[in-house]
């Protein structure tokens, strides 16, 4: 097993391959944002391009970590990229992240979807502001990833979703499901393949808890 890249009280992060250390690690649900197989690449000529995503080439590495992780509980976003991969049962978590129609009219999506292995067929509904220099979390949060979700958006879905146990969170990315982790005073592991983003996480989990 790697030495922790970073550790406290509440969170560890390890600089690794997730589906490689998966076995090697006790946890009770997995909240994650995995590579979605899209080749992912930055447009928009004024915006922050942050590179490839390590992964992102295809779904292999998101259809191999369910096989991993199920039947224990997941919550996993961009898995309408590969709908083909997901077990029976489950249900649909949609974010809004504009939360008004005139909003919509911003670039880039208006909603993305998560998939939880529950057997509860309804689905789940967040609306958490979440575009450009506006979000969730202050105004001008900067962002460290491409697909960064908000905290404030990820603290909800553990509180609703992750009531007790050890929080994994395989694609680690910047940080932010350690960081909602640590502020709810949860127990929390997260893996990251890029060093980079292990940098970036690490800095994050060094503050102090911040308020929700």
């Amino acid at each position: 097993m790697n030495e922790p890249y970073y550790t406290d009280e509440h969170v560890t992060i390890y600089h690794g391959d997730a589906l490689m250390l998966l076995g090697q690690i006790d946890f009770d649900i997995v909240v994650t944002d995995p590579p979605y197989g899209i080749n992912y690449r930055q447009t928009i000529a004024s915006a922050t391009d942050y590179g490839k995503i390590v992964g992102d080439d295809s779904t292999a590495t998101a259809e191999a970590a369910i096989k991993a992780i199920h039947p224990k509980p997941m919550i996993m976003f961009g898995a309408n990229h590969f709908p083909h991969a997901l077990p029976v049962p489950g249900r649909w978590i949609c974010w809004d992240k504009r939360i008004s129609e005139q909003a919509d009219k911003m670039i880039g999506s208006p909603f993305e979807l998560a998939w939880i292995n529950t057997d509860d067929k309804s689905g789940i509904m967040y609306r958490v502001l979440h575009g450009g220099v506006v979000n969730a979390d202050k105004h001008g949060a900067k962002r460290h990833h491409p697909t960064q979700k908000p905290v404030t958006l990820i603290s909800r879905i553990i509180n609703d979703h992750a009531p007790t146990g050890v929080i994994l969170d395989p694609f680690l990315g910047s940080g932010t499901t350690l960081r909602a982790a640590k502020d709810l005073g949860r127990k929390a592991i997260g893996i990251e393949v890029d060093e980079r983003y292990c940098e970036i996480a690490a800095r994050r989990m060094a503050q102090e808890v911040l308020p929700l």
